[in-house]
């Protein structure tokens, strides 16, 4: 190259690195911008909000999405937009099953007995798996631990309106009319559930009768299941009510494998968390371990995914050999996995790495 053509170069690469630097600054100075700090806050909180219940253990579809996550429920993928808001509920060939591009929120770690929580301006409903809003979104947002919706428990769902708590069935009907008296209702588990009226708390069957109290010893006098249910001691229980409470009973809910999947279902062989998982433990404490792929996670009694799919089934591979019972709670502990010289891992229910001890 002479001499004059590298002058030339030189030049041109100066004129460029001298228009470049306005852009750079620019860029800089939106980097130091208090808004763009709150839009990446935003961003991160969204992508940490998405579904991870089976992240560990799925395997995702091919599809034209771009975005795509594992939900709680096996065979079902969220697609996303690149701001995390909700496109498409997807099957594992990739196939669009449900529209929910009209949605703020969707929330697929409350997906139960084939509804999902969907939020429209503000407002809960439900849809099913063909994309009809069942429960239309007219109810207001939950602002507690438990998320913004929940979960339909054994055909009813806890709602409120105008913020009082109330009870619906899947197809919104009123079952427990709503009423600013009640602080709180508890999902329902073994056909009941608890509410809360300022101070006492009673019991309701999924008729939203009042009933008594499940933890109740049985033989308990009349007077204590009054009590437990309610009632005044001094006004008697009438034969229908008595018939009602011992209908109820509390109930845990039973492994049963169907198709070649596991479930559970209560003492009345009625499925209450779906057919989903490849392996299941006993409930224990409350928890219940159960396996999708190669790993393991836990769930309550209303099927929720409270502790995630994050467990290799191989590092308790000869459990049963040794006679010992891994993913199972025993004192507020369960076995879950061990290390190389091993010695085991334990987690307490709230997933935290304990000692086995």
């Amino acid at each position: 190259m002479s001499q004059r053509s590298m002058s030339k170069c030189l030049q041109a690469g100066q004129s460029v690195k001298k228009q470049s630097l306005p852009l750079l600054t620019s860029i800089r100075s939106l980097l130091h911008a208090p808004r763009l700090y709150l839009l990446a806050g935003m961003l991160l909180s969204t992508m940490l909000a998405m579904p991870t219940a089976q992240a560990a253990s799925c395997k995702l579809p091919k599809s034209y999405y771009k975005n795509v996550s594992c939900t709680a429920t096996r065979g079902h993928f969220l697609a996303l937009t690149d701001f995390g808001t909700p496109v498409a509920l997807i099957d594992s060939k990739g196939k669009r099953i449900v529209d929910l591009s009209r949605y703020q929120k969707v929330d697929t770690d409350k997906m139960s007995e084939g509804l999902l929580p969907v939020l429209r301006r503000g407002r809960v409903g439900y849809v099913n798996m063909q994309g009809r809003e069942v429960v239309p979104a007219i109810y207001d947002m939950f602002k507690d631990n438990q998320g913004w919706a929940r979960p339909v428990s054994e055909g009813r769902i806890i709602v409120k309106r105008n913020g009082d708590y109330g009870v619906i069935s899947t197809s919104n009907q009123t079952i427990v009319p709503f009423s600013s008296v009640i602080s709180d209702i508890d999902n329902y588990r073994g056909g009941v559930a608890r509410v809360r009226r300022n101070q006492s708390t009673s019991w309701l069957d999924k008729n939203g009768k009042t009933t008594s109290d499940p933890n109740a010893n049985n033989n308990s006098s009349g007077n204590d299941a009054l009590s437990a249910s309610g009632s005044s001691p001094t006004s008697p229980m009438s034969p229908n009510q008595l018939n009602s409470s011992r209908a109820t009973p509390f109930t845990t809910l039973n492994p049963h494998q169907q198709d070649g999947l596991w479930g559970f279902v209560d003492d009345q062989n009625v499925t209450m968390i779906t057919y989903s998982f490849d392996e299941v433990r006993p409930f224990s404490e409350g928890l219940a371990g159960v396996r999708v792929d190669k790993n393991w996670g836990f769930l309550n009694l209303g099927g929720e995914l409270v502790i995630p799919f994050r467990f290799d089934n191989s590092g308790v591979t000869n459990a049963s050999d040794k006679g010992e019972s891994a993913f199972v709670f025993k004192n507020s502990k369960a076995w879950v996995g061990s290390l190389k010289d091993g010695s085991k891992i334990c987690i307490d229910k709230e997933g935290t790495n304990v000692s086995c001890d």
